[in-house]
């Protein structure tokens, strides 16, 4: 009986307690990571032609292929049969520029997670614009996370109003 009951302990140590909790939310020290080199990939794209392949095997780990196909129409030209991209200041899909501080807030939900910050007005220079959120949704596909959408000004409420 002694010897059973030291088996079963054993085995209650080795076995997670909660399996589910690991693979429905992603650790907030790996969100900011992630993203960066998320938009590092996003940036490789310019520095040379590429195949489609090449391309797709680039994107896939950080982006989902609805993701991949609006980043793929915006972004991604045709030259000589190669694709690339060329640098912009107006380069829509990209990763936002965040700080990765604690302005730029992460909420997890189900199978989901919002990483979004708050970007005041700017009035100087080239470039103005009102005061706004950028948002990334991040979803699990296959057990992989990976950017899904980007909000430019049009954050869910529930998902700012839940951080406050």
């Amino acid at each position: 009986m002694k010897k059973l009951s030291i088996f079963i302990l054993i085995f209650l140590l080795i076995i997670p307690l909660s399996p589910q909790a690991k693979t429905e939310s992603i650790n907030e020290d790996e969100v900011f990571p992630f993203l960066q080199e998320a938009f590092k990939a996003q940036v490789a794209l310019s520095e040379a032609p590429r195949t489609k392949e090449e391309i797709t095997e680039l994107l896939n780990p950080y982006f989902s292929t609805s993701y991949q196909s609006i980043f793929w129409a915006e972004n991604i030209v045709e030259e000589g049969g190669m694709f690339l991209t060329y640098g912009s200041d107006f380069a829509p899909n990209y990763i936002p520029f965040f700080q990765y501080s604690k302005e730029t807030k992460i909420i997890q939900r189900p199978g989901k997670v919002y990483v979004y910050e708050y970007f005041p007005a700017m009035n100087e220079g080239p470039v103005s614009y009102d005061g706004h959120y950028k948002g990334l949704l991040l979803k699990k596909f296959n057990g992989i996370w990976k950017v899904d959408q980007l909000f430019i000004g049009d954050m869910p409420k529930t998902v700012v109003e839940s951080d406050f």
